[in-house]
């Protein structure tokens, strides 16, 4: 067992928010891709059986944690934000929280947590329409923030493996103009500057 992750009760006291609770840390800890419910139900100190009772397949755990993980807490802003600061604070936490979960996004395939992802645009749609954008406008706007924020984490994630930057050191002269430009792993400055451009059209 991973050393500072405790077992959180035998199968009468375990609920299904405890399941995803070590779930997501295994999954923040390993490759998401090898994670099993049975190694899940020794990780818990439970049954392979009793954990069915919660989850009957890998399928639905893979959609418990991608609807936690995409889900924002509007709750946790502070307080004074003006309406694009907001939203600025909903894509940073929406950002890192996908991050947090390596290999997440590539498992949606099958696992799409559809239900999370239009309450998430529910919630970054609202201070859009506080600047009195007309409500299906402000919809689309979230809904193309929330492509780019899982986009650029995909890309954020990829990049920082040596596999993939090292494609973009040995290219065509005619392209190394462009390419020496290319900041593949200064990713908090692509975000600022990314974030700050989307959300500049909008407010």
């Amino acid at each position: 067992m991973t050393r500072n992750m405790r077992r959180v009760g035998r199968p009468s006291s375990t609920s299904k928010e405890q399941i995803l609770a070590v779930a997501l840390q295994l999954a923040q800890q390993h490759d998401l891709a090898a994670l099993s419910l049975r190694q899940l139900a020794k990780e818990l100190g439970i049954s392979p059986t009793s954990l069915y009772r919660y989850f009957e397949n890998k399928q639905q755990l893979l959609t418990a944690i991608g609807e936690s993980v995409l889900s924002v807490d509007v709750s946790a802003l502070p307080a004074g934000l003006s309406h694009a600061q907001r939203l600025e604070k909903l894509l940073d936490q929406l950002r890192q929280q996908v991050l947090a979960v390596p290999g997440l996004l590539p498992q949606f395939n099958n696992t799409l947590p559809a239900e999370a992802m239009v309450a998430t645009i529910a919630a970054l749609a609202e201070p859009i329409k506080a600047i009195q954008v007309e409500d299906s406008l402000a919809v689309r706007h979230a809904q193309s923030l929330l492509w780019m924020t899982l986009g650029f984490a995909l890309f954020e994630s990829s990049s920082s493996q040596a596999s993939v930057s090292g494609q973009f050191l040995d290219l065509p002269a005619q392209l190394q103009s462009t390419s020496k430009h290319l900041e593949l792993e200064n990713h908090e400055r692509l975000w600022r500057e990314l974030v700050e451009r989307n959300i500049r059209g909008i407010c």
